[in-house]
């Protein structure tokens, strides 16, 4: 029976988003009742998100100025950067995130307070820190400013999912850390959507290529399948231009030329299936190279890394 995609009737920024899949996720409901700041440190690969139930926190990285957040607000720290979260600009640190001692409700998610527990806390807010396992999702992260706010007043979905979460973790019932958590994936979500959706005025790069009919066809088939063994011309076809026309387009749009983005979707692509504990072999294979050697020549050369490398430190 042939089954119907999103990515095959949907435009390609559609397909992108389809492919928003978190793992490694880590909640933190966050309550504070006295003065304080909590450090964030670099988490290289992930994305950090605050989402403020009630109260007003303020959010600072590092060379820029604390950010207020009301309630209501969401914001998103990608690629690992550090930074901190406080009751308001100059707080003392009380500690780490992941060193302060905090109330487990299951695997990944739990309570941190600052100050004594009361029944209504000035401030109160979700954290978290997620990987995803989608690679394609790399290209969008990377045109991610240091920080993204988004207020959930103007997406209807955000709004309505921020209070069933506060209620979900204000009155714990049997599973309630599994419906906090599914809950959460989803605000992550759709913070990232919003912010795409909002970024209508970018002229050029990946999502700029990606709102594009003819360059977004060519890069919704290599997110779809990057070991295939795509040319120049097959891409073009997708596009519907000629070679030439096609290679200036997207380089000038994209920023770098055609089957140089292949090549390092091609290698996201395996490096996932590497930390998943793939063999090299496998791996080799489902990207097109005859041999482990060849594939790991031109790993090393796009990632710096070597296979082996990859799978070691994902153990």
């Amino acid at each position: 029976m042939s089954v119907t995609m999103p990515w095959d009737t949907e435009d390609a920024l559609t397909a992108a988003l389809y492919r928003v899949r978190m793992r490694g996720a880590f909640y933190s409901w966050t309550e504070a009742s006295a003065e304080g700041a909590v450090e964030m440190p670099q988490f290289p690969g992930t994305l950090s998100f605050h989402i403020v139930a009630h109260g007003t926190a303020h959010l600072e990285v590092e060379g820029a100025d604390a950010v207020p957040l009301d309630a209501g607000m969401l914001a998103l720290v990608p690629r690992g950067i550090g930074h901190r979260v406080s009751t308001s600009p100059g707080a003392q640190i009380v500690g780490r995130a992941d060193l302060l001692p905090q109330t487990m409700l299951g695997d990944a998610f739990s309570v941190l307070r600052i100050g004594p527990e009361v029944a209504d806390p000035p401030l109160a807010l979700l954290c978290g820190v997620v990987a995803f396992d989608s690679p394609a999702v790399d290209d969008m992260l990377a045109v991610l400013p240091s920080v993204v706010i988004v207020d959930s007043a103007r997406h209807p979905v955000m709004a309505a999912l921020l209070p069933l979460l506060a209620r979900e973790l204000r009155e714990p019932k049997p599973g309630g850390d599994a419906v906090a958590t599914r809950l959460a994936d989803v605000l992550v979500v759709e913070t990232v959507r919003a912010w795409l959706a909002d970024q209508q005025s970018e002229s050029s790069g990946w999502l700029a290529a990606l709102r594009d009919p003819q360059l977004g066809a060519a890069l919704a088939a290599v997110h779809h399948d990057p070991g295939h063994p795509w040319t120049l011309d097959a891409l073009a076809r997708r596009a519907t231009m000629s070679r030439s026309v096609f290679a200036a387009r997207f380089t000038a749009v994209v920023g770098t030329p055609p089957m140089t983005y292949v090549s390092a979707a091609r290698m996201r692509a395996a490096r996932a299936m590497l930390a998943e504990g793939r063999s090299v072999a496998a791996v080799a294979a489902a990207h097109g190279y005859g041999s482990e050697a060849a594939f790991s020549r031109a790993f090393a050369r796009v990632t710096g890394e070597t296979p082996g490398r990859v799978r070691r430190a994902a153990a």
